[in-house]
């Protein structure tokens, strides 16, 4: 049985990320134009003429872009908000992706021909806000992310096109209202300056100061990242627009590899196949960066199974185990001495480091070292050559790492 599939949209924060999605197969990319008004102020995003060359290459491909004007507005920024649309227009924007109410009051007065999507950050969660947004000009509502797929369909219904954010990093709040960067830094997410304190150590007391998480659980703040490639089906069958993945400030490779995966699995998807992920896709999922996968908010739930507690950073894919180190003689390298300054000789520590392999890796693959009983001691090591599961290969560390340590691809 075939279906029609949402529309897949990639992120762009920068050209080579831009191109890596068209390669991929994205049907839309969503990206910025400077860097003033949008949600990722500190990726490198475009000027006009990278822009205007950009989008010239989406339309050959047959792909849209979207330019995000996603933050809270000030007064005295809207003059420069309106200019930033009517320059976006001329380079070729296809939409833009709005939060302020403002802002869209305003542009649909001056130009109700320009298509506006309204951001995830307007916290659009129901039947009647989506409504609301379809009389005030919006063609497209980007929905919370907290929604379970059957409540997405029953906003679908309505007849206003959808977008869900299907892939990548997730808020512990609610979409477009966490005040905890504000408050602790002084950063406003609804600005584009959040700095993700959800991500960092915190501690659960009570009013004695006695810590009452489980230990491990040091990040009580921190989810997992999304995955829906799982659930395809059900949200093409929810009526659901579009699919967008996270990550304007992922890398090239990033953008490419999720993209790529999901390509082939909504293609599979709307052919009918029976298998729709295949399993280097999945390996490449895991690869690519990621905090571990959740579905709980697709699947109406949202407990401890949803939350990375032990880590906030790279997860990458367990590939095996070290089985054995042994140190090498230090090597003396000389460091310095351009333009006429003062060269300097330095000691670098070394070992070979043996690792059992569970899971193939590839060459130049960038493997983690990690002791459980000490997880903030870890080690890096690049893969030489091509290797199958079951193999052992030396990698060449900084030092030597326990035997039970465990191995990870976090850049393939």
């Amino acid at each position: 049985m075939s279906r029609t599939m949402p529309e897949l949209l990639a992120p762009a924060g920068t050209a080579d990320a831009f191109r890596a999605a068209l390669a991929a197969g994205a049907d839309a990319i969503y990206c910025a134009l400077g860097s003033s008004f949008n949600a990722r102020r500190s990726a490198d995003n475009f000027d006009d003429q990278s822009f205007a060359a950009c989008v010239a290459e989406a339309h050959v491909a047959g792909a849209r872009v979207y330019v995000t004007i996603n933050i809270a507005i000030a007064q005295d920024e809207m003059r420069d908000a309106l200019a930033l649309i009517a320059r976006a227009s001329q380079l070729g924007a296809d939409a833009f992706i709005i939060q302020d109410w403002g802002l869209l009051a305003a542009v649909h007065e001056l130009w109700p021909q320009v298509e506006c999507h309204i951001s995830t950050q307007a916290n659009v969660h129901d039947v009647r806000g989506t409504l609301l947004c379809e009389r005030l000009g919006a063609t497209r509502v980007t929905l919370s992310r907290e929604l379970s797929i059957p409540e997405m369909a029953a906003i679908s219904a309505t007849g206003v096109e959808t977008e869900v954010f299907g892939h990548g990093a997730i808020c512990f709040c609610y979409s477009g209202v966490c005040m905890l960067s504000s408050l602790s830094g002084d950063r406003s997410a609804n600005r584009g300056l959040c700095a993700q304190p959800c991500r960092l150590l915190w501690e659960l007391v009570d009013d004695s100061g006695m810590r009452l998480a489980p230990a491990g659980w040091d990040r009580p703040l921190c989810p997992r990242d999304a995955c829906s490639i799982d659930h395809l089906a059900e949200l093409a069958e929810a009526g659901v627009g579009s699919l967008k993945v996270e990550g304007r400030m992922k890398a090239p490779e990033y953008v490419h590899e999720v993209i790529g995966a999901y390509r082939r699995a909504m293609d599979a998807c709307a052919a009918g196949e029976a298998e729709v992920v295949g399993e280097g896709d999945r390996r490449a999922l895991k690869r690519a960066f990621n905090r571990d996968f959740t579905d709980a908010y697709l699947v109406g739930t949202s407990g401890n199974e949803m939350m990375s507690y032990e880590r906030s950073n790279n997860r990458g894919e367990t590939v095996g185990e070290v089985v054995g180190s042994r140190e090498l003689p230090p090597l003396r390298v000389k460091a310095g001495g351009a333009n006429g300054g003062r060269e300097r000789t330095r000691t670098q520590t070394r070992a070979e480091v043996d690792v059992a392999l569970s899971e193939p890796v590839g060459a130049r693959d960038l493997i983690e070292l990690r002791d459980d009983d000490d997880p903030d001691a870890f080690l890096t090591g690049v893969v030489r050559g091509d290797a199958a599961a079951g193999e052992t290969i030396t990698l060449m560390c900084a030092r030597p790492m326990p035997a039970g340590a465990r191995a990870r691809v976090i850049r393939s």
